[in-house]
């Protein structure tokens, strides 16, 4: 049976109404700055350029996202990045999000290619594009579900949980972007997954600041379309309660199904099967 696509414009509609406003913003500014480049040289002037940086084109760190060659690069990359930073902007909030975007989140990668390519390999390359988030967020939900589920049983054969996230970044970085920024992209999953581990977690900004902040600018945020403040933000965190069962080791893991085997019913029974479900579940967390 096929499947009915009568509502995706209504779908689509929908999921469009309800962006958070910085990543409206980072959309909306994308396209301003596409259409721009191409009658002008902003291009050039917003890209990282390893062979024209210096102290004076500092603002390349954090431009150079929004630059994008051809429409291809940029519808791809603006459909890509929609949902990850959507997301991630209604788990920490607007001003968080902002932050980390114009700080750790362009910037690292963007100085671990700069410092690797200049200074290490001695070549010339210049890089573009939004992919750069799509690349970390990639990572930071590779490294959120191997803490979870280290690995999985395929044909008999133990494969770790972020091998098919690596896997499509590999097939993707050889035969759709023809190896082109395949070095910032690892300096960009290296980021997302340190994220994701806290072990950046001291250049987060500190909580009780932002509040202070919001709090000051209260007025003025509170008549901003689609603003994610620390009160409204989606504290769930986009969590899922999983069922836990024990592998061969006894290792306590959460079972990815829904219903799986073994699991108690609503009425208090449990099902035939495995009978070495582990009960109340654990929360996975994104």
């Amino acid at each position: 049976m096929l499947p009915n696509f009568d509502n995706v414009p209504e779908r689509l509609s929908s999921t469009v109404r309800r962006l958070p406003i910085l990543t409206r913003g980072v959309l909306g500014l994308t396209i301003v700055l596409f259409f721009i480049g191409r009658i002008s040289d902003t291009d050039a002037a917003l890209e990282l350029n390893t062979a024209n940086f210096s102290i004076s084109q500092l603002h390349r760190l954090n431009t150079y996202p929004f630059v994008h060659r051809g429409w291809l690069h940029l519808i791809i990359n603006l459909i890509a990045v929609t949902y990850p930073l959507s997301r991630f902007e209604k788990e920490k909030g607007t001003l968080h999000t902002l932050l980390m975007v114009v700080g750790p989140f362009s910037t690292f990668p963007a100085l671990g290619y700069i410092i690797f390519d200049k200074f290490i390999l001695g070549a010339q390359g210049t890089y573009g594009g939004m992919s750069v988030f799509i690349v970390m967020f990639a990572a930071m939900d590779a490294k959120r579900i191997y803490k979870y589920r280290p690995f999985y049983w395929v044909a008999g054969y133990r494969i770790p949980s972020w091998a098919p996230v690596l896997g499509v970044w590999l097939v993707l970085e050889l035969f759709v972007f023809a190896g082109a920024g395949w070095l910032i992209h690892i300096f960009a999953m290296a980021v997302g997954w340190a994220y994701a581990a806290e072990y950046l977690k001291l250049l987060e900004p500190p909580e009780k600041v932002l509040k202070f902040v919001e709090g000051k600018l209260r007025p003025l945020l509170s008549r901003i379309p689609f603003y994610v403040s620390l009160d409204t933000r989606d504290t769930s965190g986009y969590t899922l309660v999983l069922p836990t069962f024990q592998d061969e080791r006894g290792t306590e893991m959460p079972n990815l199904r829904m219903n799986p085997r073994g699991s108690p019913t609503s009425s208090g029974g449990s099902s035939a099967g495995n009978g070495n479900f582990g009960g109340a579940g654990r929360t996975l967390s994104s």
